[in-house]
């Protein structure tokens, strides 16, 4: 069966429209993605303070083990 593929949902065709008419939007949302998803490496600050905590990690977390 041949795939159609002359349909272009409207979805698809507002984001093409819009970075046709702004494509300096794309630069952007580079920006912002290396700004959350991109970044290099753990923050070692955090790691050494889950590294350092005293609370102990069960493996069954509704049991109460201090009685």
């Amino acid at each position: 069966m041949a795939k159609n593929t002359k349909y272009v949902s409207e979805a698809t065709t507002f984001i093409r429209g819009l970075l046709k008419k702004h494509p300096e939007l794309l630069e952007k949302q580079k920006s912002l993605r290396a700004t959350w998803w991109d970044n290099n490496g753990i923050d070692e600050e955090e790691q050494n303070s889950y590294q350092e905590s005293s609370d102990p990690v069960h493996g069954y977390a509704y049991y109460n083990y201090s009685k």
